[in-house]
This record gives C-alpha cells, structure tokens and sequence, in this order.
C-alpha cells in the first residue's frame, strides 16, 4: 500500500497555489480556505488520487467564485487573486509575487515589493479608492518584480506601461499626496495647475526593497549600505 505524505502542495493551472492538509480524522467533507496567498484544502486521507485531484478542482473554484463577487472573509485573499489574474494578464505571470497583502503600516508609502522575498505590500489607504488607481499601485509593484534590477529605469517603465492608465492614476496620486502633504503642513502652498508626473515615486533599495512613496512628490531617495 503507497503512504500519501500528510501535506503537498502545488500550483495548478490558474496560477493559484494549492496546500492539500490529508486528515485521518476526516471521512466524508472537504474544506477550503485561504492562507495569505494559499488556498488551503482539507481532504479525507486515504482518497485516491483522481478523486483527491477532482475535490480540490471543485472546491478550489467554488472558494474563486466567491472572491470574485467579494464575499470572503479576507481582504488579503482578493487582492492575491487580483495580483494573479493582473501578473498573467499584462507580465505573463512572470512577476510571480510569493504574497500580496493589505498593511497599515506603510504610512508614507503606496506599496512595496521586496525583491528578495517577492512578497508586496500596498498601503491599506488605497482600499477608499478607485479599483484601477489600487490597480496601478499592484501594477507598479509587479513590474519591480518582472524587472528586479532596473530601479525606475527604460525597462520598468517599459514593463509598467502595459498598464492602460498610468497617466491617469499618476496624476490621482500625486494630487493624493500633495492634500496629504499640506493637510501636515501649516501654511502650506495651495496645490500647482499642473502635476509632475511620476513624482510620488520614492525608491530605496535599502534590504533590496522597492517603496512607492506617498509622501512629498519629486524625491528620489536611495539608500546606502
């Protein structure tokens, strides 16, 4: 009699990364949740591998369809799908992110992507506005995936540019930051007719991280060591 391992895991054909939990203790039901980036599924032990596959197939897609009309649970869990779908759609699913997750940390930055760990992090701030600004912020970041290298250089924007409005989402974005800057900034200037585009860009490659900074517009801050 083969011995199945307790755990494996997997990446199916959509991109989603699978974890099978076999559970002795399990008979008759199946379970399915995500994990961060992961979609979870508890199986009975002892199934065959055809209708082990089959279940975890199903169960997948029901859990899917449920984030796609936004009744999950976790918040995380949608913008990892968000990323995925967005990775294969413009990058051919070559940033590849480990995670994607929401923080509140991140107080002077729009996002971030460690180019080590391949893990991003966008601001929670960004949950209060439109869906193709959160969209270009994500963009942003998986293209410092696809492009690890290049900073802000021809072949980021090159890669970034596959995103139809980051015209538009630019100028949101600095116009964000600069109400942000003077709403802490007494006296400070009204706002000019114009916005530099591209200026709320901040990258610091300390610990081999990318920042997309929120914070004053026009600053390129790199830091050594």
């Amino acid at each position: 009699m083969r011995t199945q391992p307790s755990t494996i895991e997997y990446v199916d054909d959509e991109g989603t990364r699978i974890r099978v939990v076999r559970s002795a203790k399990r008979k008759k039901t199946i379970s399915g949740a995500w994990r961060q980036d992961t979609m979870v599924v508890s199986v009975p032990a002892g199934l065959g591998e055809h209708a082990e596959r089959m279940l975890v197939a199903d169960m997948v897609k029901k859990v899917m369809r449920k984030v796609a009309r936004g009744t999950t649970a976790d918040p995380d869990a949608l913008l990892a799908a968000r990323a995925r779908s967005m990775d294969a759609e413009l990058f051919g699913g070559r940033a590849d992110p480990a995670s994607v997750v929401w923080v509140s940390n991140q107080n002077r930055r729009w996002g971030s992507a460690s180019l080590q760990s391949r893990r991003i992090r966008l601001s929670d701030r960004l949950r209060a506005m439109p869906q193709w600004v959160q969209d270009y912020v994500l963009a942003h970041e998986l293209a410092h995936l696809v492009e690890p290298r290049d900073g802000h250089g021809p072949r980021f924007k090159a890669a970034l540019s596959r995103y139809p409005r980051v015209h538009d989402a630019n100028i949101f974005l600095s116009g964000v930051s600069h109400g942000y800057h003077a709403a802490a900034t007494p006296g400070a200037h009204p706002l000019p007719a114009e916005l530099p585009l591209g200026g709320n860009d901040d990258f610091d490659d300390l610990d081999d991280v990318d920042d997309f900074d929120a914070g004053d517009p026009g600053e390129l801050d790199r830091a050594v060591g």
